[in-house]
């Protein structure tokens, strides 16, 4: 039985047996969330193989657990715990550190995630999401799934790895496809599934995830040679701006290092990008107003209202339900000391719904963000804190050209079906479907002559 402090033994929870939590969690996530949200603002979630969850949901608690000092709050820690993060990504990358080593870590790559590096990666972004748009099917029903995460990999490695050798880059696309898709597998999630249970943190050998880890490695490490005998170490790429840099004590990163956190931008970056491009596409075709009014914003170069779609997206169908942190040390919440060594969960889709600050939170409304920024601690897709998702500005970037290009691109139909409920895709949350979209290219007679008729 899972244990539960004494300290916090008075709060709400769902009374039944842990795995009844997980298997819920794993198979009918919207069940469990709508389940949870008639427990208040703080609650006990159990689940197999850890301590007891504080689930935090009022943005005030939230803002106490994330501006908590780094070495009281870690998250690192507790990812190894409930998920297999460590295992493909590995223990080098930034979402593996903890305390001061992820705070130097973190000051020395945020510059590749921002400001001018930004401003740089545009142009390659919508060059990407063009070619993207010139390949989407046409007059037929199509999931877009499969095609925001072809692009959104094509767009990853472009900005991330940089292109300096076709055949290279064709093998690192089939590396990082095989590793992604062996992590989808029935197989591998029911074997995270167990190690959850079990609570062994993934420490037993899982030697096909390894070689498939390696052969990413592989070309990463041919790259990196390369551009170091030709001293092309500052190529405008993250890749050339990660082997230009250096510590506080000027000492490069090592190869270890470069590998593992170029894994992370690889996996990680593309697949929550295209679940969010999905997830866009799928809102946006169940909501013909909201549509009228992008197609009108995109042709007046409008981005605010761009934006706006993708937060409000983001709000509806976060990628990831929560977030996670471990007490290093007790923490004080108004009326409550969480004592050291408690799960504390954030939980993003239940913070997305309190309808005091989203009033009538299940209606797809993205005027809620025209005008405003959204809340640090009540708009929380990326996170927040110290350990605010590195790549949520890129995110945001690519979104918004992928889904500004689709749209001058293509002329999208109203979803002939109804709203697509959520799907596991391994850690991340994906339409049912796909996202089902119709598209008619801009610019055809049949375009306009369909335009009314196709919503």
């Amino acid at each position: 039985m899972t244990r539960i402090p004494g300290a916090l033994s008075h709060l709400p929870r769902l009374r039944r047996p842990a795995l009844v939590n997980a298997g819920e969690y794993w198979l009918r996530n919207d069940s469990l969330i709508e389940r949870l949200s008639r427990l208040g603002d703080r609650f006990i979630l159990t689940m197999p193989g850890t301590e007891a969850w504080l689930c935090l949901t009022d943005p005030r608690d939230i803002e106490v657990a994330f501006r908590a000092p780094a070495e009281d709050v870690y998250m690192a820690e507790v990812v190894r715990m409930l998920s297999p993060h460590e295992l493909v990504l590995g223990p080098n990358q930034l979402t593996a550190l903890d305390g001061a080593e992820h705070l130097a870590k973190r000051r020395m790559l945020l510059p590749a995630f921002h400001g001018d590096a930004l401003k740089h990666y545009a142009g390659t972004i919508e060059e990407k999401a063009r070619e993207a748009a010139m390949r989407w099917p046409v007059e037929r029903p199509a999931p877009a799934l499969p095609l925001a995460q072809d692009v959104a990999l094509e767009i990853i490695m472009a900005v991330v790895f940089g292109v300096t050798d076709r055949g290279r880059l064709d093998r690192l696309r089939k590396a990082t496809l095989d590793l992604t898709g062996y992590v989808a597998t029935r197989r591998f999630v029911m074997q995270m599934a167990i190690s959850n249970a079990r609570g062994d943190r993934f420490q037993r050998p899982f030697p096909k995830i390894e070689a498939l880890k390696a052969a990413v490695d592989a070309v990463v490490l041919e790259e990196v040679t390369e551009r170091r005998r030709a001293n092309r170490t500052g190529d405008g790429d993250v890749l050339g701006r990660l082997l230009a840099m250096a510590d506080e004590d000027g000492r490069p990163m090592r190869d270890e290092e470069l590998c593992d956190n170029m894994r992370l931008l690889l996996i990680g970056g593309h697949d929550t990008t295209a679940a969010t491009i999905a997830w866009t596409l799928e809102r946006i075709t169940h909501n013909p107003a909201v549509l009228d009014r992008l197609e009108d914003a995109v042709q007046a170069g409008d981005d605010g209202y761009v934006d706006a779609v993708i937060q409000e997206t983001l709000r509806m169908r976060p990628i990831f339900p929560f977030s996670v942190r471990i007490t290093k040390q007790p923490l004080e919440l108004d009326g409550l000391v969480v004592p050291a060594q408690t799960i504390v969960v954030p939980y993003i889709a239940l913070v997305h719904r309190r309808p005091e600050i989203y009033p009538d939170p299940e209606e797809f409304r993205p005027e809620r963000f025209c005008g405003s920024r959204p809340g640090t601690y009540s708009w929380i897709p990326f996170g927040g804190g110290i350990y605010r998702c590195i790549g949520a500005s890129t995110a945001m970037l690519e979104a918004r050209i992928v889904i500004r290009t689709l749209i001058e691109q293509l002329q999208l139909g109203r979803s002939p079906t109804g709203p697509e409920r959520i799907r596991r895709h391994h850690v991340t949350f994906v339409p049912e479907h796909g996202a089902v979209t119709t598209a008619l290219r801009r610019g055809t007679d049949e375009v306009a002559t369909t335009r009314t008729g196709a919503r």
